[in-house]
C-alpha cells in the first residue's frame, strides 16, 4: 500500500513541474486572433503582434514579414508607405495598412527571437473582398410622364451582389410595367402614380454582406398654360413700373423666362430695365418707355419640356412736367410761380402748397383772393403752361409747392420753391433774461431769422462790444452766442443783439442779472408731532446677570424710543433770483451747543420730516434755504419737547368723492373696497383695526368735512364726530376686526345695491384707539343679497363650537321624539309617564286606530315600513323594526336589545 502511495506521489510532482515547464513556455500571439482575416479593399486594417510567457525580456527582434516573406520596415517621418510596422506600447508590434488592396492578400509572418537562438513565429492570413460598389444608382430620378423610364441602378462587388427591387417598401411583384433589369428597373409608360421611394438591395451571401440604396422617383410632367388666366395684351403707362404674370402647370414647377420679339433678347439677363423671377414667372418693367410697345414671349420649361406665350404691350405716355422754376421775391410784391408739362393728351396743370392737403383749383381760390391759378397751352411746343400768381406775398407763403399735372395716364408731380425774403426777426429766441453769479461765466444766444441771413452785433448797455477777454461771441448770424465771464459788476446789464440783412434790421435784449443767497426762512411751524412703535424681543438665557442687563437697556430703550416730527415752511421774501432747490434743517437737544447739532436737507415739496428723535426730551430747531448760489442765513428758530407715547393718529381714508356728490361712489352693487394711509403709531405698536359700517339713514345735507371745511373737489368726506344726530341715523352696523396691522384696504361684499353706507375705521394700540376715519359711500344699481356681510369676516372658535354642540342637540332631539313614537322609550317617553300603562297589544291597537291618519297622510290603503337604527350598538342583537300596515295594524319586535329600558 506504501509503495503505491509513493508512486502517486512522485505522479503528480512530476505532472506539476511539467505544466510549469508547458505553461512557461514563450509564444508569440497576434490579435485579432483568428488565423484568417476578411477585410474589404479600400479599409485600413491594424495587426498586433505580441509576446506572451515565459521571460518576454529574452524575446527581441520582433518583426512583420510580408506575404513574400520580407521584412516591413516602420514607418518614418519624412515617407509613409502603405504598409508598415508601428511599435505599441507596451511591447507589441502593429502591421499597418493603410489603404488594402486586392494584391494585398495572403500570409503574414511576426517573428521573433528567444533567448538569442530560438526562433518564435506566427501567421495570419488576410483575404480580401471587394464591398458592394454603387456604379450608377442615382438617389434621385425624374421619368417623363407617358414615357419609358429606367431607374437606373448599376452595383459590382466580390463575389458579385445579387440585386432585388422594392417600390415603397413592398416587395416587387406581378407588375407587368415594371422589369427588372441588370442595371435598373424599367418603368413602361411612366404613370403619375410611379412617384414614390424605390429600394435597390445588394447583397452578397458568401460574405453576408447587404446594402440597400433608396432612390426617390418624381414623375415629370411637362408645363402646359391655363389659358384663362393668361392675357394676350396688355397697356401699360409711360414712366410707371409695370408686370407681366406667365402661369403654367407642370411637375416640377417650370422655371419661366422672357423674350422681347422685336430684338430676341432674354430679357431675364439682357436689360437693367427689366426683371424676370424664374419661378413665378412675373416679368417686371421699370419705368415703361415707349420703345416697349410690341410682343413680349413667356417661355415655361421644366425637365419634361417646354411652351411658349406671346404677349402684345401697348404703351400710354403719362404726363411729364418739363420745368418748375423756384421763386425768391420780397414780402408785400407778387410772386409767380410757372410749371411746364406735357403728355398725351396734354395734362391739366394745378398746384398745391405741401403743408396742405387740398390741391388748388383753376381760377380765384374760394379761401384766399390772393391766390390764382392759370392754364394755357403751347401747341408748336405740345406743352401745358400753368402759373400760380400771389399778390401781396406773405412770410407764411414761404415753402414748397407742388405741380400737379393730370391726364386720362395718371398723375405726376414735381416740387417747387417760394422763397419770400423779409427782415430780420428774434421771434424765436426765447432768452430774455440770464443768471451768473461768483464771476461764473454765461452764455447768451440770439437767434435771427430772416432771408436772406442775418449779421448780428452784440451790444451791452448801447456800447458796443470790442474785444475783450471776458467776452468770447461764437458766429454772427442767423445764430449768434455770447460767452460773458462777470468778474465785475459792471458786466451785468442789458445786453442787446442787433441783426440787419437788406431788407432791415431787428434788435433783441437780453438781461445779465447777478444772482445772490436766497433770503432767509420766513416762518417754520409743527404740523405733526408722533412717536414711532418700540417692539421687545425674547432674551433665551438662564443667566441671571444677562436677564438683569438685558432689562436694564431695555427700560432705557423704552425711554428713548424715537419720536417723529414734520414742519412747513413759510418760504423766504425774494429766492436771490434763482429757485429755491430745498430746505435745510439743524436741531439739537437743549443741552448741546449748535456746533454739536445735527443737519436734516429735504428737497423742495418734500415731507419735511425728521425722526428718531427721543421721546420727551427738549429739542431747539433752525432752518435754512438753498438755491444755486448757496444757503441763506439760519433763521425761523423752533423748539418743542417731544411727546409720550399715546393712541395712534386718525387713519387717512383715501377713497374719494365725486363732485358734486358727498359720497364715494362704488361700481358694483353688492361690494365696495375702503382703502386707508396707514396712520403714525405715535410710539406703541398698532395690532389691528376695528372697521364697523351701517346703512347711513341720515340725509346728505348734513354730510361735511370731519375739519369743518367746506365741500372741495377730490376731497375725502366724512362725517363729522361731534353730529350725534348723523351718528345715530344709522342701521344694521356690523363690526369687523383687520388683525393684520400691514393691510391698508379692505373689500366689503354681499352689500344692498344702490344703498348708502357709513363706515368708520379705527387703529388700536397697547394705549388705546384712534380716533375714527369716517366716509359715506354709496353702493351702485344692481341684484344683491339682503344683508351685507362681508367675505373675510372670521368665524372664530367659539362660534364653530357653538355650532356643532347645537347641531348635535337637534339631532339627539329627533332621534328622542322617533323613539317616543316608535319604541316607547327615550327621556320624552319617561317624562310623560308612560311606562307602566300601556301593554304591548294596547299600543297596537291605539297605533292602528289613532296613528293610520298620521302615518298614511290621510290615505286609507298603503304600506309604511320604517327601520330604526340604534343609537348604541352595544347589546342589540337585531334592529328592532316596526311594520305598519293600514288594514292590520300589527306591530313587532324582535330581539330586544338586554340592556334596554323597554
Amino acid at each position: 500500500m506504501a509503495p503505491a502511495r509513493m508512486k502517486t506521489s512522485l505522479f503528480v510532482v512530476y505532472a506539476t513541474l511539467l505544466s510549469g515547464v508547458v505553461c512557461d513556455e514563450p509564444e508569440l500571439r497576434i490579435l485579432p486572433s483568428s488565423a484568417t482575416l476578411i477585410k474589404p479593399i479600400g479599409h485600413q486594417t491594424l495587426v498586433t503582434c505580441r509576446p506572451f510567457g515565459g521571460d518576454i525580456s529574452l524575446i527581441s527582434n520582433i518583426r512583420w514579414l510580408d506575404t513574400k516573406n520580407r521584412t516591413i520596415e516602420p514607418t518614418k517621418s519624412e515617407t509613409k508607405s502603405r504598409i508598415s510596422v508601428e511599435d505599441m506600447p507596451p511591447d507589441s508590434l502593429a502591421l499597418i495598412i493603410s489603404s488594402l488592396q486586392e494584391n494585398d492578400a495572403g500570409t503574414y509572418t511576426c517573428v521573433a527571437s528567444y533567448a538569442g537562438s530560438k526562433i518564435l513565429s506566427k501567421s495570419v492570413e488576410i483575404h480580401t473582398i471587394v464591398a458592394v460598389t454603387w456604379v450608377d444608382a442615382p438617389t434621385e430620378q425624374y421619368p417623363e410622364l407617358g414615357k419609358d423610364y429606367k431607374v437606373r441602378c448599376k452595383v459590382t462587388g466580390k463575389p458579385a451582389p445579387r440585386v432585388e427591387w422594392r417600390v415603397n417598401g413592398v416587395t416587387l411583384s406581378g407588375n407587368n410595367r415594371l422589369i427588372a433589369e441588370t442595371d435598373g428597373l424599367l418603368i413602361q409608360n411612366v404613370e403619375v402614380t410611379d412617384d414614390g421611394t424605390y429600394t435597390c438591395r445588394a447583397f452578397v451571401f458568401d460574405t453576408g454582406e447587404l446594402s440597400e440604396r433608396h432612390i426617390k422617383v418624381e414623375v415629370h410632367i411637362p408645363p402646359k398654360f391655363d389659358e384663362n388666366e393668361m392675357k394676350g395684351s396688355m397697356e401699360f403707362v409711360e414712366g410707371e413700373s409695370a408686370s407681366i404674370t406667365c402661369k403654367a402647370e407642370g411637375k416640377p414647377s417650370p422655371t419661366y423666362k422672357w423674350i422681347r420679339s422685336s430684338t430676341k433678347e432674354n430679357l431675364g439677363i439682357s436689360s437693367d430695365r427689366f426683371s424676370v423671377n424664374e419661378h413665378t414667372g412675373v416679368l417686371q418693367i421699370n419705368k415703361v418707355t415707349r420703345d416697349d410697345n410690341g410682343d413680349f414671349v413667356c417661355f415655361a420649361s421644366n425637365g419634361a419640356g417646354s411652351v411658349e406665350h406671346p404677349v402684345r404691350v401697348t404703351v400710354i405716355i403719362k404726363p411729364h412736367v418739363l420745368e418748375i422754376r423756384n421763386i425768391s421775391v420780397a414780402a408785400g410784391q407778387e410772386g409767380v410761380l410757372e410749371c411746364r408739362a406735357t403728355g398725351n393728351p396734354l395734362p391739366v396743370v394745378t398746384f398745391r402748397k405741401l403743408s396742405s392737403e387740398t390741391p388748388m383749383i383753376a381760377g380765384l381760390q374760394p379761401n384766399d383772393e390772393r391766390i390764382v391759378v392759370h392754364q394755357r397751352e403751347d401747341r408748336e411746343r405740345q406743352q401745358a403752361i400753368g402759373t400760380l400768381a400771389i399778390t401781396p406775398l406773405k412770410t407764411t407763403d414761404d415753402g414748397l409747392y407742388e405741380c400737379i399735372a393730370r391726364n386720362k395716364g395718371g398723375n405726376v408731380t414735381s416740387n417747387g420753391h417760394i422763397t419770400v425774403e423779409f427782415p430780420p426777426s428774434f421771434a424765436h429766441t426765447p432768452m430774455n433774461i440770464s443768471w451768473s453769479w461768483d464771476h461764473r461765466p454765461v452764455n447768451l444766444t440770439c437767434i435771427a431769422d430772416s432771408i436772406p441771413n442775418a449779421t448780428i452785433t452784440w451790444y451791452l448797455n448801447e456800447r458796443m462790444i470790442q474785444r475783450d477777454p471776458n467776452f468770447f461771441i461764437y458766429n454772427k448770424g442767423p445764430q449768434s452766442s455770447i460767452l460773458v465771464t462777470p468778474t465785475d459788476t459792471k458786466f451785468y446789464g442789458a445786453y442787446t443783439c442787433l441783426a440787419r440783412n437788406i431788407h432791415g434790421e431787428a434788435r433783441h435784449d437780453i438781461r445779465l442779472m447777478e444772482a445772490h443767497h436766497p433770503q432767509e426762512v420766513q416762518q417754520a411751524k409743527f404740523e405733526v408731532i408722533t412717536g414711532k412703535h418700540s417692539q421687545i424681543y425674547l432674551l433665551r438665557t438662564s443667566n441671571y446677570l444677562q436677564i438683569s442687563i438685558y432689562i436694564v437697556l431695555y427700560v432705557i430703550y423704552l425711554f428713548f424710543v424715537a419720536t417723529t416730527v414734520k414742519f412747513n415752511f413759510v418760504e423766504p421774501r425774494t429766492d436771490g433770483g434763482r429757485p429755491i432747490k430745498a430746505y435745510v434743517a439743524q436741531y439739537k437737544l437743549e443741552n448741546q451747543n449748535w456746533p454739536e447739532a445735527q443737519n436734516k436737507t429735504w428737497p423742495v415739496d418734500a415731507a419735511y420730516i425728521i425722526e428718531h428723535l427721543i421721546p420727551q426730551a427738549t429739542y431747539h430747531f433752525r432752518f435754512s434755504a438753498l438755491n444755486e448760489v448757496g444757503y441763506s442765513p439760519w433763521a425761523a428758530p423752533l423748539h418743542t419737547t417731544m411727546p409720550r407715547r399715546s393712541n395712534p393718529e386718525e387713519p387717512t381714508i383715501l377713497n374719494l368723492a365725486t363732485p358734486p356728490n358727498r359720497f364715494a361712489e362704488s361700481s358694483y352693487g353688492d361690494r365696495f373696497e375702503i382703502r386707508w394711509k396707514k396712520p403714525a403709531d405715535n410710539g406703541e405698536y398698532i395690532d389691528r383695526y376695528d372697521l364697523e359700517y351701517c346703512i347711513f339713514t341720515g340725509p346728505i345735507s348734513e354730510v361735511k368735512r370731519a375739519d369743518g371745511d367746506s365741500f372741495k373737489e377730490n376731497a375725502s368726506y366724512k362725517t363729522s364726530r361731534l353730529n350725534d344726530v348723523l351718528a345715530n341715523e344709522v342701521k344694521d352696523c356690523k363690526t369687523l376686526e383687520i388683525r393684520n396691522n400691514e393691510q391698508t384696504s379692505y373689500a366689503l361684499e354681499h352689500l344692498e345695491p344702490q344703498t348708502l353706507y357709513k363706515i368708520e375705521l379705527r387703529a388700536h394700540n397697547a394705549i388705546g384707539f384712534s380716533t375714527p376715519g369716517q366716509i359715506l359711500f354709496r353702493t351702485a344699481r344692481g341684484d344683491g343679497p339682503h344683508s351685507a356681510r362681508t367675505s373675510d369676516g372670521p368665524i372664530t372658535t367659539a362660534m364653530l363650537i357653538a355650532f356643532v354642540v347645537a347641531a348635535l342637540f337637534v339631532i339627539l332631539f329627533i332621534v328622542d321624539v322617533s323613539c317616543f313614537f316608535v319604541n316607547d322609550t327615550g327621556l320624552l317617553w319617561l317624562a310623560c309617564g308612560k311606562k307602566s300603562t300601556r301593554t304591548p297589544r294596547d299600543e297596537e291597537t291605539k297605533l292602528g286606530s289613532e296613528g293610520k291618519e298620521l302615518l298614511n297622510n290621510g290615505h286609507r290603503d298603503g304600506k309604511i315600513r320604517i327601520e330604526n337604527k340604534p343609537m348604541i350598538d352595544d347589546g342589540y342583537k337585531k334592529d328592532t323594526t316596526v311594520e305598519y300596515d293600514m288594514k292590520k295594524s300589527i306591530s313587532r319586535t324582535s330581539f330586544v336589545g338586554k340592556d334596554s329600558a323597554v
